[in-house]
């Protein structure tokens, strides 16, 4: 199978995205779709990872999907759009311009970013989900 042929764009009629973490349009040509589901802070068996630790759990949510990608043989440049999903929103916002960028690189998805009043467990304080193609 050819690789997919993505592309990215910031039309100049749209804001210049905030610190060049996401790109407004990402176009998709080829390749296979796939939808990596929520990962939040645990460990392998399950347990909380970071707990109270809001760099710690988007480093950890990071890293899950960074495992989850190369099992489908794609990596973070494969990565056509992010959701995320947060607890507090200035934590996330202050933490991820630090950790972020290392993710996403100079081609970052689309993105969006959403304040809820809780995940799952009460613990959890970021859950990030991205479709990829590959």
């Amino acid at each position: 199978m050819s690789q997919p042929e993505i592309t990215r764009c910031n039309p100049p009629e749209l804001h210049v995205p905030v610190d060049n973490l996401y790109t407004h349009v990402v176009s998709v040509q080829g390749g296979r779709l796939h939808r990596i589901g929520g990962m939040v802070a645990v460990d392998q068996a399950g347990a909380n990872i970071a707990v109270g630790d809001m760099a710690g759990q988007i480093r950890a949510c990071y890293e899950q999907v960074t495992t989850a990608l190369a099992a489908v043989g794609c990596g973070w440049d494969n990565v056509i759009h992010i959701y995320t999903f947060t607890t507090d929103m200035d934590a996330y916002l202050v933490a991820e311009r630090e950790i972020a960028s290392s993710y996403l690189g100079d081609s970052p998805p689309a993105s969006t970013l959403v304040q809820v009043s809780r995940l799952v467990e009460a613990d959890w304080l970021v859950e990030v989900q991205v479709d990829a193609v590959g």
